[in-house]
């Protein structure tokens, strides 16, 4: 499939609905769902709580970091395909480059620095294989998931996001069959656990890219645009960076400061909003070009195209949020008994795909009508706010702190997008005003 052919696929694609938009990418979620959860459960069956928090841990402090793995390459990737199909070989090329640059960078730092932060019971070499994972495999599986759906292959994409989960679920049964047998009970180390983990995410990662360069065609490099490109990503880069710490510092300082029983029983609950998610992260990542088409065209086609997926946001935040209360009991009953702590953590934390789901659209409006930096500054000041937030509460009250300082900061962070999209909506208008009267 040439490029010509995508463009002209394209160009048909952009006529149809939202939900056929939507239809692959929440298709692929909705079997993910089932086996994420398979494998979340499985894995945190296997591990117990205290492996499962290490492993937990690092992850979130990869996440930290990982934003500025790409640079903003992803979504800059997106931005310039969206309207121009030919520079896609370019773009491509140049994405991957930074990505093998950056992670490897990005990784050796990380584990200097991690005896500072973990516990010395985790080895070195286990860091070191679950960063390489998450840093470098993680960022080429979700680039490559941009890159197609850049050019319109939502079904391609689907498919990666299924091998993605399913290649850690084969990943664990394969600890389990060769070295425990069939027994769940038995726990495995972070170090096995580790290697799994890593060769999994290389081998889907590997796939994605070979199957991108037969489809689309192979990475070219253009040197000359890096500079400029990063100058420009460097605003996604700290928008999703902020994000990630929202989401995922508390569950390194509880490493840090709290217990690790503690973080296994957070980052569990935790793992179960992730998992609700799925159908609204759906939405939003099958819809994510059309934020820059529609910004191209002004704010009120951009808002309108909002105004449309706000009733959906809306009303599945409560369904979610009333969906957590009723069925959080379940948890410990598939879990284990250890996880008993999971249920009021459960049910502090139901408001977050509400509150989530405004974050990504009122976010999104912004970032497609060109005020990603407004966007980035805003989740760059909730970020350090979080982080304030934890080290007072956590050593107060523990997994608690944790809930009630994710909760304040995700509230105001929502409320200050909200404002500056009303806020920067007055100015155009002001400023279409005195064009017209001049």
């Amino acid at each position: 499939m040439n490029l010509k052919s995508l463009k002209l696929k394209f160009s048909q694609i952009t006529k149809k609905s939202i939900f056929k938009d939507t239809s692959w990418i929440l298709i692929a979620r909705l079997i993910n769902v089932v086996i994420q959860a398979a494998y979340f459960i499985i894995l945190a069956r296997t591990l117990g709580a205290e492996n499962y928090g290490s492993f937990v841990g690092i992850s979130a402090l990869a996440s930290l970091l990982s934003p500025f793995v790409p640079l903003g390459s992803d979504d800059i990737l997106v931005k310039r395909v969206s309207v121009d199909r030919a520079v896609f070989p370019t773009y491509w090329g140049n994405a991957l480059l930074i990505l093998l640059v950056n992670s490897t960078a990005i990784s050796i730092f990380l584990l200097l620095i991690s005896r500072f932060i973990f516990p010395e019971n985790i080895p070195l070499f286990s860091i070191g294989f679950i960063l390489f994972g998450d840093l470098l495999c993680l960022n080429l599986q979700d680039t490559s998931n941009k890159a197609m759906r850049s050019v319109g292959l939502m079904q391609k994409a689907a498919q990666l996001i299924v091998l993605s989960t399913l290649g850690k679920l084969l990943a664990i049964l394969g600890i389990i069959t060769f070295l425990n047998g069939a027994d769940l009970s038995a726990e495995v180390n972070i170090e096995t656990w580790s290697i799994f983990y890593f060769l999994s995410s290389f081998i889907i990662s590997l796939f994605a890219i070979l199957t991108i360069n037969k489809m689309v065609g192979k990475p070219q490099l253009m040197l000359s645009r890096i500079k400029s490109d990063i100058r420009q990503g460097i605003y996604f880069s700290l928008g999703m960076s902020a994000n990630n710490i929202n989401n995922n510092i508390d569950k390194t300082m509880l490493v840090s400061m709290a217990t690790l029983d503690a973080t296994g029983v957070y980052g569990s609950a935790y793992r179960f909003i992730n998992i609700g998610d799925v159908p609204m992260l759906s939405m939003f990542n099958a819809t994510y070009p059309r934020f820059f088409q529609y910004g191209s065209e002004g704010w009120d086609k951009c808002l309108n195209f909002a105004k449309k997926l706000l009733p959906v946001v809306f009303g599945y935040g409560v369904i979610g949020f009333i969906g957590f209360q009723v069925f959080a009991p379940v948890v410990p009953k598939v879990l284990g008994a250890e996880y008993e702590n999971v249920i009021p953590t459960l049910r502090w934390l139901a408001p977050l795909p509400l509150i989530s789901g405004l974050q990504l659209l009122i976010s999104n409006t912004l970032t497609g009508l060109g005020h990603q930096k407004a966007r980035s500054i805003i989740q760059t000041i909730s970020a350090g706010a979080n982080v304030l937030l934890n080290l007072w509460l956590i050593p107060l009250y523990g997994l608690y702190g944790a809930i009630w300082a994710t909760l304040a900061s995700d509230t105001a962070r929502v409320i200050c997008l909200t404002v500056a999209l009303f806020h920067l909506y007055g100015l155009s208008k002001q400023k279409t005003n005195n064009s017209r009267s001049n």
